[in-house]
């Protein structure tokens, strides 16, 4: 018995649909392993802006008298950001002054002294060496009669308490001496430390004055004219916009491939239609977890795996930087170019800290000037 064509045909085509849904299958399995196992492409929406965000704090306790600046503004390096009242630091600074000055002039009664008793010394040697010849004299003349042997018995006498003052005007001079021995006026130990403690005070008056370290934008302003700060409260912070990176956080799946040097494509949701070029500068050493509050142990027994995530820092190009702007959280999107990383190194890493942001001068200046006040205090001494 023949079978119906229009029953083979749907048979047919039952079967057909089959092998097309299992080809289907099979491609999305090809492609889901290539994707995620073979590509030469690390992507990643686990990525933000990180740079460097400068705190700015008390130095010294004080009532804040104004306040310079407000979020998003514009500061440069050495731009004058918070002032606190300085009466009373400023008084202590010109006590310290006096006490420099005085201390200078009491080393140089030191050394005064030290002369006046070498000068001592001199004079009691000589009257010694002046008297020792008288005696001779008075012995040579005593059989003769023409000296008694009292007036010899009495040179004696006056040679051995002669010989008495010169050891005790020689005990002043060391111990004058011993005050100023091997210094000048400048570096007296005396006069080193009232000089350490005016620059102290020095500083301390001036610092109630804050200035910005470095260039950059304010950002998180926590204080308000009147409010009475503590040293080292936090008043608000500058964010240098020009010295930014990526922080990408990889799946410790992915890392195989990721080589310091590798090209990365970056685009920001601030910029859709806009994207950044870096490349991979470090891979952290540590996972997220190992400096968590409630690290992972393993060894208790009661431990839950997860896929750890481990930090990729990502340069950023400083002309696009200036062209498009990006701010330290702003959310990415990164695509690591992993084609050529068997030529690369594992451990390579390309981080530095030639940024302006990672140092500033303003504080050196300001010794220096203390130093300059110092030295032309004991100049007028």
């Amino acid at each position: 018995m023949k079978s119906n064509p229009i029953v083979r045909s749907k048979i047919r085509h039952h079967r057909l649909r089959g092998v097309f849904i299992l080809a289907i299958l099979i491609l999305a399995g090809l492609s889901s392993y290539w994707y995620l196992f073979s590509r030469q492409v690390v992507e990643s929406d686990d990525a933000y802006v990180s740079g460097n965000v400068i705190p700015i704090q008390a130095l010294v306790p004080g009532i804040v008298s104004s306040v310079n600046v407000d979020d998003s503004m514009q500061v440069g390096k050495g731009q004058l950001l918070v002032s606190e009242e300085n009466n009373l630091t400023c008084m202590k600074m010109k006590r310290e002054a006096a006490s420099l000055a005085e201390a200078v002039r009491n080393t140089k009664s030191l050394f005064a002294e030290t002369e006046s008793e070498a000068a001592e010394v001199s004079s009691l040697k000589a009257q010694k060496a002046k008297l020792q010849e008288d005696l001779s004299r008075y012995k040579a003349a005593e059989p003769s009669g023409a000296v008694s042997s009292q007036q010899v018995s009495d040179a004696k006498q006056d040679l051995l308490i002669l010989e008495q003052k010169i050891g005790k005007a020689q005990a002043l001079l060391r111990k004058a001496g011993a005050l100023v021995s091997r210094t000048t006026v400048s570096d007296n130990p005396r006069v080193l430390e009232a000089r350490a403690e005016y620059i102290e005070a020095y500083i301390d008056c001036h610092r109630s004055s804050l200035h910005s370290p470095v260039d950059g934008y304010v950002a998180d302003r926590q204080v308000q004219t009147g409010e009475t700060v503590k040293r080292g409260q936090r008043l608000l912070a500058v964010v240098p916009l020009d010295d930014l990176w990526i922080t990408a956080n990889l799946k410790e799946t992915r890392l195989s491939r990721v080589r310091t040097g590798e090209t990365v494509r970056i685009v920001a949701q601030a910029y859709d239609d806009f994207a950044f070029h870096g490349k991979v500068i470090s891979v952290d050493p540590s996972g997220g977890s190992t400096f968590s509050l409630f690290p992972p142990n393993n060894a208790t027994g009661n431990y839950i795996h997860i896929v750890e995530r481990v930090p990729v820092r990502i340069s950023l190009s400083k002309s696009e930087l200036a062209s498009h702007p990006l701010r330290p959280g702003m959310s990415v999107r990164v695509s690591i170019e992993t084609g050529n990383y068997r030529s690369l190194n594992v451990l390579g890493s390309e981080v530095d800290v030639k940024g302006k942001s990672y140092s500033t001068d303003i504080y050196a200046e300001e010794v220096k000037k203390a130093q300059d006040e110092a030295r032309q205090i004991i100049a007028r001494n």
